[in-house]
């Protein structure tokens, strides 16, 4: 082996001013990993969705900040619970499945910055966890959700409830998702 290179290596120094031809650069592969992407401006604030799927989770972020903040994984309901009683008289968002009771939330990293906040990611998590989990269910499977979040604050930010700054946000962001489906 060590001949075979050391001939190389004198056919290209025996030449000299020229260089071996070049390799022909290949082509990119397609990504092995399903990804999609969504940025708009809500509420005055650059919003950006990201989504990648996985063999075992999916992967979302949320971010108006440029930031992963804080990660949540969403745990999809045991198998055979039935499907919570889908009421749209009185929801908000009629086209977002509703959802599971028994869907789990584990905190990884990171501390949201108030109660609040904290609450607000609770309710983005459960919500991206239904929107994953109904499309997988579907198929004959469900995965582990990863959500990374950072908003900013709501300037109507309040001790209880959610304000309507909050709650257009969140429809909005919801329809970036949906949009991101690559699951």
């Amino acid at each position: 082996m060590a001949s075979l290179l050391d001939i190389a290596n004198l056919d290209l120094a025996s030449t000299p001013g020229q260089l071996p031809p070049a390799a022909e650069p290949a082509p990119a592969p397609p990504s092995a990993i399903p990804t999609a992407q969504a940025a708009r401006i809500i509420q005055g604030q650059h919003t950006e969705v990201f989504v990648q799927a996985f063999a075992d989770r999916v992967l979302v972020l949320v971010t108006q900040v440029g930031r992963i903040g804080c990660m949540i994984q969403v745990n999809p309901p045991p198998p055979g619970l039935p499907a919570p009683l889908t009421s749209t008289s009185n929801s908000l968002f009629p086209s977002l499945p509703p959802p599971h009771p028994s869907t789990i939330l584990q905190p990884l990293f990171g501390v949201p910055p108030s109660p609040h906040a904290g609450s607000l990611h609770d309710l983005y998590a459960n919500q991206v966890g239904a929107i994953v989990f109904s499309s997988g269910m579907d198929a004959g499977f469900s995965r582990p959700v990863l959500l990374g979040i950072a908003l900013k604050p709501s300037k109507e930010e309040g001790d209880y409830g959610v304000s309507e700054e909050e709650r257009q946000t969140f429809g909005e962001v919801m329809e970036m998702l949906q949009g991101c489906k690559v699951w």
